[in-house]
């Protein structure tokens, strides 16, 4: 019998803190957390520097092709962009369904559902000014989307031996098919 097993906390923070460290490459400086608060911010005094990251045939980097970087990246930024746009819902339903020629895919009037029209509604919109928001959108999602190709693969790499050395510690295993970590339970012994 399977027990589907999601990732702790402490993995999806590991995970966040890798795409953070890679949204530095955009401002070619680290991002650093304050201490005590969530302000995200540049680290000016240091320059960002590549890893030496390397693909080692594990059993996620020997399925990583540029087309699952490039889906698994932009799978993050509709998250990252979910998040900046919480509080934005009208203003991004009152857009998507005006006739704004800048909306680039079919409308799918659901929350979120179209990553396209939601990445293109950021893009648009973030920088806008106004009496509130005199510097615009106080969040801003990192455009993890314009990372180079080789980051983008990099960044995955890092990802995928994040997760194995999960799955090794808590003895999982995974489906790629149904995209599920899993434990197999004694169904005697439960």
């Amino acid at each position: 019998m399977r027990e589907i097993v999601n990732p702790p906390q402490n993995i999806v923070d590991e995970h966040t803190l890798l795409a953070q460290y890679y949204a530095g490459y955009l401002v070619g400086h680290p991002y650093r957390n304050e201490q005590q608060t969530v302000v995200i911010t540049v680290d000016h005094d240091l320059e960002w520097k590549e890893p030496a990251v390397v693909a080692d045939g594990c059993l996620f980097c020997a399925k990583l092709t540029d087309e699952t970087a490039i889906k698994r990246i932009a799978g993050y930024q509709w998250q990252l962009d979910m998040e900046a746009t919480r509080g934005k819902v009208t203003h991004y339903s009152v857009w998507v369904q005006s006739d704004d020629p800048r909306i680039p895919s079919p409308v799918d009037y659901g929350w979120g559902s179209n990553a396209a029209n939601l990445r293109e509604f950021v893009e648009l919109f973030q920088n806008d000014t106004s009496e509130r928001r005199p510097d615009g959108w106080r969040t801003r999602p990192f455009p993890l989307v314009d990372l180079p190709l080789r980051l983008k693969r990099k960044l995955c790499v890092e990802w995928n031996h994040l997760l194995l050395n999960w799955m090794f510690d808590e003895d999982l295993d995974y489906d790629f098919e149904t995209r599920e970590f899993y434990r197999i339970v004694d169904k005697g012994k439960a």
